[in-house]
């Protein structure tokens, strides 16, 4: 025998939602039944309840009438002798039997037929008398003594009659308050066993198409480590299934294009390495006297081996900040050992245009990828010292605010337009502003920087400066550094020639 598990797996969507709606619309289904049943035997009963007391209560009447008539018609008899006297009393006696017979059929309880019984009985041997003897004799006199008690009988049975009408009236609103509290029960137990079935079926329908929608989501935002299980009908675990095979083909195909990549640089090494050098060799003239033409030439080769190399460096960042599956490699970091191993990085390059760095640290300390926020502020800082101007400076100031660390770094260059703002962070864009007598660069720098900052749950924006331009750095704060044994909450700017 399948399992229910089994057995829900094997549907398709389409079959389980059909199913759901037949599960959960059979116990309404089945209350409306009932309850509808109730109702019409309710109401057949209260109609032939309502039509009994009715017959019941014009019989009774009738009888008390037939009764009184008859005592009537029976002592004029006794005093004049009169044969259509006794035709009338006959007559009227068939109306009595008539009634005797109506009343019989209804179902007014024992006393009632009793009475109804001694009443028929007396005056059946009334009756006997009245046509066997003259109607001056002892006998018929003695007759008519029996008239006033069958008046009697008569309406004792009309009273009993309208009493056992009124039982009867109560007993159906007994019966009528007992459905209603049957009805009411039956619904409270039935609207939580369909709101109960309701709840699973939507469980069993939403939990599937949500296990969709959350892989569909890691698959669009690149994340390609988790494999991919839809447990559910037929139909979606299928569809869970090739979106799993999608997912394994995605990552082959970023492993290939990291390796592609990796061994286009290993073989453009090389080649490069020899055309930056043979420029060397002639920019310094080791093989032999240059004119000034030549001059120019070796160092306009040098410079674009330069900048094709680093442009070959920013595709393998880029790539590597983009991959599916990146990895951060998180450990203590304090923010001040690492800029400052930067600055002594770019000393050159800011004494060659003269500018000084100057920096303003408050010892933060942060738990991340140490990599990746070198590669962050390694371009910042160069393209300050890039689009600063000569003999100016470029501050770099740390801080925290709430639960965050942030890195500014600010230059005294041409600034960012407020159009460029974001611009700056697309792949290949340079903007109009461009550095004079500097190698150009990939325009891959930012949006490498950026990347990395969301990779590590921070942000990297342009901040509004009055002059020059401004980046700043934000990173989820991990704790405060030891407090300075001197007190001091910032330290002296340092400067780099």
């Amino acid at each position: 025998m399948a399992s229910p598990l089994s057995f829900y797996r094997s549907l398709t969507i389409l079959q389980l939602i059909l199913l759901g709606f037949s599960l959960v619309t059979l116990p309404l289904a089945y209350a409306l039944t009932t309850a509808l049943l109730s109702v019409e035997r309710l109401t057949d009963q209260s109609q032939q309840a309502v039509l009994d007391a009715v017959q019941a209560i014009q019989a009774s009447r009738t009888l008390v009438e037939d009764v009184t008539a008859l005592e009537r018609h029976a002592r004029q008899y006794q005093v004049l002798g009169d044969p259509a006297l006794m035709e009338a009393y006959e007559a009227r006696r068939g109306t009595l039997n008539a009634a005797l017979e109506r009343l019989y059929r209804l179902d007014l309880g024992p006393r009632v037929w009793e009475q109804l019984r001694l009443l028929e009985r007396r005056e059946a041997n009334a009756f006997e008398v009245l046509k066997g003897q003259a109607h001056d004799s002892e006998a018929v006199r003695e007759a008519l003594s029996v008239y006033p008690v069958l008046g009697d009988l008569a309406r004792g049975v009309f009273q009993d009659s309208t009493r056992a009408v009124s039982r009867e009236v109560e007993a159906m609103q007994a019966h009528s308050a007992e459905v209603s509290q049957t009805l009411l029960w039956q619904a409270s137990a039935l609207i939580p066993a369909v709101l109960a079935l309701a709840a699973v079926f939507t469980v069993l329908i939403a939990r599937p198409l949500r296990q969709l929608k959350f892989s569909i989501r890691a698959l669009g935002a690149g994340r390609f480590d988790r494999p991919i299980r839809v447990t559910g009908p037929y139909d979606l675990a299928d569809l869970g299934a090739r979106l799993d095979w999608l997912r394994r083909r995605l990552v082959e195909l970023e492993q290939q294009k990291v390796t592609f990549l990796r061994h286009i640089s290993h073989e453009l090494k090389t080649p490069l390495t020899n055309i930056r050098e043979g420029a060397d060799l002639l920019s310094d003239q080791v093989v032999g006297r240059l004119n000034d033409q030549q001059v120019e030439i070796a160092r306009i080769v040098h410079d674009n081996s330069l900048q094709l190399q680093r442009l070959i460096e920013d595709l393998i960042r880029f790539s590597v900040a983009n991959t599916a599956m990146p990895v951060i490699e998180s450990r203590p970091i304090r923010l001040d050992d690492l800029i400052t191993e930067l600055v002594e990085q770019h000393k050159l390059a800011a004494r060659s245009r003269g500018v000084e760095i100057e920096l303003a640290l408050s010892g933060e300390t942060v738990n991340s990828d140490r990599e990746k926020i070198r590669v962050i502020l390694d371009n910042l800082l160069s393209n300050a010292i890039k689009f600063t101007r000569e003999h100016s400076s470029v501050q770099i100031h740390t801080g925290h605010f709430g639960e965050h660390v942030f890195v500014e770094i600010r230059d005294q260059g041409p600034g960012i337009l407020p159009a460029d703002r974001e611009r700056v962070f697309e792949v290949f864009y340079q903007g109009d502003v461009r550095p004079r007598g500097h190698v150009r660069g990939s325009g891959m720098g930012l949006s490498i920087a950026r990347e990395y900052a969301k990779a590590l749950d921070g942000r990297l924006t342009v901040m509004d400066a009055d002059k020059g331009a401004c980046l700043r750095l934000e990173l989820p704060r991990v704790g405060m550094a030891p407090p300075d044994p001197t007190g001091a909450q910032t330290q002296t700017p340092e400067r780099a020639a």
